[in-house]
Formats: structure tokens, C-alpha cells, sequence
């Protein structure tokens, strides 16, 4: 081998430990929620994050956040999972929610300080409005260096929508980051709603996608170690021009891109469905369909399953699935679900849990935010891969403090080179990472669920349950265990190129009185201070008859509540305000206790 070939390969082998010897967790920090109150702690008005960095999934305060946000919002972690920066379009706070060195102020103008509010010398940033107006990338060959791209209203008089972007440095400023470059324009025509990004075939660069106001023109362009380069405008959508709500989203896979556009007041919605060519960055064959649009509506969705086979749509009132298997796409169009009227609180005007927006969890599920902006529920969608009632969406499933439109958005970073494509020239094979989740049945604790989560192109899946049973080679498998106990679950995945695998340790039940193993159980209590409802989420042990039990200061129990692995939603509206023991029991064994706090 010569020398060259040998620093050639040696270079190309560095940079896929780059790109992929790393966790990808930069999607594991969901930060949601507003902040309203400053001074008092006010469970109503709060910040919270969904922490994806635990299994099951984890709601946390961050009551020390400063930033407020309205419908914009990006965030980018560490690839380990810990959070580095976020954004609401108008500043960016990085992890200890102070404000990243020269970026307390990001694409200014009259409309940045239209959503500034406060009264004199107090005052802050409320958040720009665009649901899908934001993203954070990681800068190709640039391990350094994160840009950001950012649509909003340049002029808030003629109601313009731009896109600008910037560049800042993960080092400087202590480790705290800095920003190098901001305020860039990359299009200055009128925008949609919506911007998302994927990764280029080569599984380094990306390719980001904004549609023009007129629905029609899409514009593509392409990140790589250069800078941001305009690539092409494709003339290949519909007319659909006028005060627009809508969202956008690319198949996990990068094969196929949605967007969905609604006109609010001309009840005109539109759904674009295109394949994408992650090689050239080409949209083609092109298929369009309406649903029904309510006057005023605002929330419109779209989303794909995470295998790419299912595709979910939404009006305020609807949820509609497509088949992206079936030969007539349009004709497996089928009603999924009606909004059942719930509402969060008692004010008519803001508090419907309607359907809104979309985002998909590391954790395999489809999460959604109301159409109406102050709604103190989430939907959710467990087993999306599924389709039809198997999929399992279950409308406002997750109490939360508060939140206004804001659901982050995120680009697939996970996703890998497509090999043998005529692009994949880098050599960065896509080498399978092992992960799943699993969930116990309701009736029969010892019959588990496993769902795949694993990533870059697996092709065989390989489960030993650790109790002796045969192997098993489905992908996402049940499995009953013949008795409690605790099993070391473990998955191997693996394609022509190498072979990963993912190992827990899943305790079912106590064996007897005196077994260590609900000592392994992890429980979390949110919020605490509790207004209304408490989630108990109940992970790392699946209970043989779990409950939770609270006492007041007298020792009197108050609620008893059969409890499982997972969240747990416990009604404390009715009880008095002040201070509770609460315990968590697997029949007469206490798991764990601790205090909870009714304001």
C-alpha cells in the first residue's frame, strides 16, 4: 500500500468514527413549554423537557430557563445525549440557559421586535411563530461547528417569510460555545411555513428543502464542508397561495418527502407526497390529495411511521392514514380517528387538545401538540409501524404544564451514507447500532413487546431473551417469560457489514420477600409541586401488581392506584393543597417512596 492510499484510508476511516462512532443522540432533548413567570414557580407556566435519554421517556422542570417559545423551536444535543444549545429563532441559550456568547440577539428586525415583550427596561423575546422555522445541523467536516438555519418575517408589514443562517462553535468561551457567523441570507423570496433537512447519500452533507409561498416552487439546497450552495428550484407542486398553517417531513429513510398546506380562511389544504433522491436531491413523481379544512384551523400535520410505510395526516378534527405500500396511495386513505372534544381547561377559547403538529421520539413514537396553542395535552402514537387501531394513537395522552404550538424540529441525524449509491464515495459503510424498548401487557405482566429502535441500515435482527428459550429473528417480537425474574434482553442486528449489539437487564416481579431486584426499579414523579394530574413513570422494573398509594400527614391513604411499567397519570385535583408521602407498591412489597407537594 502506498503512502498516499494509506493517509487516504486512514483520513476516511477517521471521519467515519466521526460521523458514526458516536451515540447520535442529538435529538434526545425535547425543550417545550413557556415561561411566563420570572420570579414565582408557577407549575402552569414552567419549562420542561422530554429527556429521551432514559427509557421509558422522562419529564423534567427546567425551571431555570430564561428562553420563552412560541411556535419556533430548535435544539441540538452533544451526540452522547446532553443538551448543547437551543433556539426559539430570536437568541440562542446553550445548556446552563444562559445565552451563547454574541447570540443574544438572531435575525433582527421589525418583527423580532414585534415578539419582544415586557415593559420597559425589562424585557424579552417571546419567540417567532413558525412551527417548522428552525433547524440545527451538524457543519460537515467540521466537528466543531454547528450551523443553523432559520426562516421567519423579515418585514412584519408585508409578511414576508426569509431564510437566514448562521455558524456557531461548540468550543471558546469555556467550552460554552460562541458564535462565529449570524444573520446570513441564503432566499429572500416569500417562504412557507416549513423547512427540513436530510442527509446527503454520502452521509455527510445535507440537503435542505424550503417551499415557496405559491406552493409550487421548491427550493433545495446543500450543506456541505464549503458553506450552504444553492442547488436547484423545482417547479413541481400545486397552487396553494395565501395565509398558509402547514408542516413538512422527510421519511426516515430520506426516500420520500410530505408537505402538507393549508389555507386558513379559503379552507383549501393541500398534501405533496414526492419521492427524493438523496443522491441528486430531486423530488419526482408527484401525488396530491385534499382532506377537509375547518375555517380558522391551525393545526395541520404530516408524518411518516418510522419504517417509511405508513403515512398520517391531520386537520384539527381528523387523522387520516395512507398506505405508501399500496399501488392506489390515495385510495388507502382511511379515517384513523376524530378529535374527541376533550378539553384541558375549563377556558373554551384556548384549551381543546385538538390535533396540531408532529415530531418523531428516539424512542419510536409519534408525538403531537394541539392545534390550539395553550392545550395541556400531547397525543401520541405507539406503535406507528403498525398502522390502523394497532397503531395505537391515544389523544391527549401526556399532561403537561403548558405549552404554545412548540414541538422541536429535527432533522433524522441517525440516518447513514445509501451504499452502492452512485454518491457513496466516502467509504462510510453504514454499520448497524443496536437499540430497542419494550413494554409489559397490561394483563399478563410476564408478556413483554419489544420495538426495534436500531439504526444505519440493519438487516437482520437477532434476540436471545436470557431464559434459555430459542432464538428469535423477528424484528420487533413478543415474548412471554414463564416466570419473574431477571433476564439479560439482548438484540444483535446486523448487515453485510458488521454486526452490533444491545444488552438490558429487564426485571419482572419479585421472586420472594426478601429479592434485591425492585431495588432496581427507577421512578420519577412530575411535576412535584403537582396542580392536577402526577405522572409516575415506572422504569428499569415491571411490576407483578404495581400500585401507587398517597398519604396525607396523618398516615391515611388517600388515592390507591394500580400502576405499570411506563407513564402513569394520577388524578390529584380534588385533594388539598399541601405536603404527601406517596409510595409505590408491587403487592404488599414497597418498591419505593418519597414526597410529592399538592399546590
Amino acid at each position: 500500500m502506498s503512502l498516499k492510499i494509506f493517509k487516504l484510508t486512514f483520513v476516511l476511516s477517521f471521519l467515519f468514527f466521526c460521523l458514526f462512532g458516536t451515540a447520535q443522540k442529538e435529538d434526545y432533548i425535547w425543550n417545550m413549554g413557556d415561561r411566563r413567570s420570572q420570579i414565582t414557580f408557577d407549575t402552569s407556566w414552567t419549562p420542561f423537557k422530554f429527556n429521551f435519554n432514559e427509557d421509558p421517556m422522562r419529564f423534567e422542570w427546567q425551571q431555570e430557563r430564561k428562553m420563552n417559545f412560541d411556535a419556533t423551536c430548535a435544539s441540538i444535543c452533544h451526540p452522547e445525549g446532553l443538551l448543547f444549545c437551543y433556539s426559539n429563532g430570536m437568541s440562542i441559550d446553550v445548556a446552563d440557559h444562559n445565552v451563547l456568547s454574541g447570540a443574544d440577539t438572531i435575525n433582527y428586525g421589525s418583527f423580532w421586535e414585534l415578539w419582544r415583550e415586557g415593559n420597559g427596561n425589562i424585557k424579552r423575546n417571546f419567540g417567532f411563530t413558525i412551527p417548522q422555522g428552525m433547524l440545527f445541523l451538524p457543519w460537515p467536516g467540521r466537528l466543531d461547528s454547528i450551523f443553523f438555519a432559520t426562516i421567519f418575517v423579515d418585514d412584519s408589514f408585508k409578511n414576508v417569510n426569509v431564510g437566514k443562517f448562521g455558524i456557531l462553535s461548540k468550543s471558546g468561551n469555556n467550552n460554552k460555545g460562541k458564535l462565529i457567523l449570524k444573520d446570513q441570507s441564503f432566499h429572500e423570496g416569500g417562504l412557507k411555513n416549513s423547512m427540513q433537512a436530510v442527509k446527503h447519500a454520502n452521509g455527510k452533507d445535507w440537503w435542505l428543502v424550503i417551499i415557496d409561498e405559491d406552493n409550487i416552487k421548491y427550493h433545495i439546497y446543500l450543506l456541505n464542508s464549503e458553506g450552504l450552495n444553492f442547488h436547484k428550484t423545482q417547479i413541481i407542486g400545486k397552487l396553494n397561495k395565501g395565509i398558509d398553517i402547514g408542516n413538512a417531513y422527510f421519511s426516515l429513510d430520506g426516500t420520500k418527502f410530505v408537505n402538507i398546506d393549508a389555507l386558513i380562511w379559503d379552507r383549501s389544504t393541500i398534501i405533496s407526497i414526492f419521492d427524493f433522491d438523496r443522491c441528486t436531491g430531486t423530488l419526482s413523481n408527484g401525488l396530491f390529495d385534499n382532506i377537509p379544512t375547518y375555517e380558522g384551523g391551525l393545526g395541520i400535520g404530516a408524518i411518516f411511521s418510522p419504517d417509511g410505510k405508513y403515512l398520517y395526516v391531520n386537520n384539527d378534527y381528523e387523522l387520516y392514514q395512507y398506505d405508501m405500500l399500496a399501488q392506489d396511495m390515495k385510495q388507502s386513505r382511511i379515517l384513523l380517528d376524530t378529535f374527541d372534544g376533550f378539553q384541558s381547561h375549563p377556558d373554551p377559547d384556548f384549551y381543546f387538545t385538538t390535533f396540531g403538529y408532529w415530531a418523531t421520539g428516539p424512542d419510536g413514537k409519534l408525538y403531537s401538540v394541539s392545534g390550539f396553542g395553550s392545550a395541556r395535552h400531547m397525543h401520541v402514537m405507539h406503535y406507528p409501524n403498525d398502522g390502523g387501531k394497532s397503531s395505537k394513537f391515544q389523544q391527549h395522552a401526556i399532561k403537561i404544564p403548558n405549552n404554545h404550538w412548540t414541538i422541536p424540529n429535527f432533522p433524522h441525524y441517525r440516518l447513514g451514507p445509501l451504499d452502492g449509491s452512485p454518491c457513496d464515495t466516502l467509504g462510510l459503510d453504514n454499520h448497524p447500532i443496536a437499540k430497542y424498548r419494550y413494554e409489559a401487557d397490561s394483563i399478563d405482566y410476564l408478556r413483554l413487546r419489544f420495538t426495534d429502535l436500531s439504526y444505519l441500515r440493519p438487516e437482520t435482527w437477532n434476540w436471545d431473551f436470557g431464559d434459555g428459550s430459542p432464538r428469535v429473528s423477528t424484528q420487533s417480537p413478543y415474548h412471554t417469560f414463564s416466570k419473574p425474574g431477571v433476564y439479560n434482553v439482548c438484540l444483535t442486528v446486523s448487515n453485510e457489514n458488521s454486526s452490533n449489539t444491545s444488552c438490558r437487564t429487564i426485571t419482572l416481579g419479585t421472586v420472594s420477600s426478601d429479592d434485591a431486584s425492585a431495588s432496581r426499579s427507577d421512578i420519577s414523579l412530575f411535576p412535584n409541586p403537582v396542580q392536577d394530574y402526577l405522572l409516575v413513570t415506572l422504569g428499569e422494573y415491571v411490576p407483578a401488581h404495581g400500585k401507587v398509594m398517597i398519604y396525607d400527614v396523618t398516615g391515611r391513604p388517600v388515592i390507591t392506584q394500580r400502576i405499570y411499567y411506563g407513564q402513569n397519570s394520577v388524578d390529584m385535583s380534588a385533594m388539598q393543597a399541601g405536603v404527601y408521602v406517596w409510595k409505590v407498591m408491587d403487592g404488599k412489597r414497597e418498591i419505593k417512596e418519597g414526597m410529592v407537594v399538592k399546590i
